[in-house]
């Protein structure tokens, strides 16, 4: 697939899957840009350089999506910069674990602020401009058709970005851009990295596939729904989960 001067815009890309996305895009002729939120370790603000450096990418942009304004700043910016929009991937999102019980209200609105909120503010401010034939990819995830113990607010965040990518897609498609999802099982990045080794193995028993997902296996679903050979597919979700969840 050849995205020779289109502009990508790849949201919480300094790492993991959102970098994964990027390379791919740049491998494949894209001008990517990278953003990342800031932190205080400055982690996120390194690997995003390091990222751009190496992919060549058009533009890093520091930005919290779940902030409304400063998302609209971000859009502007890519438009003025890169002279345009072509594919959205809304990839930010965050962790707060806890049981019903134990979980803040202050950890269910920062889950759903930034994973569900900032798709929705990505979303509102590419809708004028997001040029003809565009793609907007968001990525899900397979809690939010599981449930999984102690995630009431990602899978929660997760289930109504599936709902909103429904009502874009039939917004958008007035003006020819699609609107997907993919839903990842578990992947091997550094959340699933993190977890002890008798866990991990009893999430792959479960796999029919007999493995974690790799990074690839994502955004090569990504690429499929970004290019023009997917043009006629809106409002739908992949499911990239090994067959954990059909």
């Amino acid at each position: 697939m050849d995205f020779t001067g289109k502009v990508v815009l790849v949201t919480g890309s300094s790492r993991g899957i959102g970098a994964g996305l990027v390379r791919a895009f740049a491998a494949r002729g894209a001008a990517c840009v990278v953003n990342f939120v800031a932190d205080p370790e400055g982690r996120n603000r390194a690997e995003a350089a390091a990222l751009a450096a190496e992919t060549g990418a058009a533009l890093t942009v520091e930005c919290d999506v779940a902030d409304h304004a400063a998302v609209g700043g971000m859009l502007r910016s890519v438009v003025e910069r890169c002279g345009g929009l072509d594919i959205l991937v809304n990839n930010a999102g965050i962790l707060r674990d806890r049981t019903l019980k134990k979980m803040s209200a202050a950890d269910f609105e920062a889950v759903v602020r930034v994973n569900l909120g900032g798709a929705f503010n990505t979303l509102q401010h590419a809708a004028t401009l997001l040029r003809p034939g565009g793609r907007v990819v968001n990525i899900a995830s397979v809690a939010a058709f599981t449930g999984f113990f102690g995630q009431a607010n990602y899978a929660a965040s997760k289930a109504g970005l599936v709902g909103l990518t429904k009502v874009a897609a039939r917004e958008f498609a007035r003006q020819g851009t699609t609107v997907n999802c993919v839903a990842p099982g578990f992947v091997a990045t550094e959340i699933i990295k993190d977890m002890p080794d008798d866990v991990t193995r009893k999430f792959v028993e479960q796999i029919p596939l007999g493995r974690l997902g790799r990074v690839e296996d994502v955004v090569n679903a990504v690429l499929f729904l970004s290019a023009a050979e997917s043009g006629y597919v809106t409002g739908q979700v992949i499911h990239v989960n090994g067959g954990f969840y059909m």
